[in-house]
């Protein structure tokens, strides 16, 4: 004894059959009559009440909420020229920045060159000097600690420069 339910009505044996069948079926489902195996398959309801049901039984899905578009400000005159004032003001450090990882760069290059082979530090008989606006003065002539100042010196130029260059954008508007 076979069932199959098709377009909402139960067939068996080839002859249409009513039934009323209050539990609610899911697509995919089995039912056992009998020893036979049937598969039963829900269909959409075309009823108005009954769409109108499954649409208050499914969660509504929230709607994504617009984005506010970046407000882009006009730039005035006195805005852009304070803004080309200050990208010149970061331009002439970065120049000056440059200068003096160039010119440490050169002296390095000089000491190499002219150091001797059998010294191991190319600092070796130079002076380091620092002095404030008062004249008061420290002096070393300890070519470790002179080379540290100089390796020193020359990644927070480089580190300096790293960060005007990122700063220096040009305004949109």
């Amino acid at each position: 004894m076979e069932r199959t339910i098709e377009q909402g009505a139960a067939v068996q044996n080839g002859t249409p059959k009513t039934t009323t069948n209050k539990a609610p079926q899911q697509s995919g489902a089995k039912k056992e009559a009998g020893n036979a195996v049937t598969e039963v398959k829900q269909f959409p309801p075309s009823t108005p009440e009954a769409k109108a049901e499954i649409a208050l039984e499914q969660p509504k899905v929230p709607q994504p909420e617009e984005v506010p578009q970046a407000v882009v400000p006009i730039l005035t005159l006195e805005s852009t020229l304070k803004a080309v004032d200050d990208l010149h003001r970061k331009s002439i450090q970065r120049i000056n920045l440059i200068s003096r990882i160039k010119q440490l760069e050169s002296f390095e290059v000089v000491l190499s060159q002219e150091h001797d082979e059998l010294d191991e530090n190319p600092y070796q008989g130079c002076k380091l000097i620092i002095e404030d606006d008062k004249q008061r003065r420290f002096v070393t002539t300890t070519p470790g600690l002179i080379r540290l100042v100089s390796q020193f010196i020359f990644n927070a130029c480089n580190e300096k420069l790293m960060e005007i260059e990122a700063r220096i954008v040009f305004p949109k508007g």
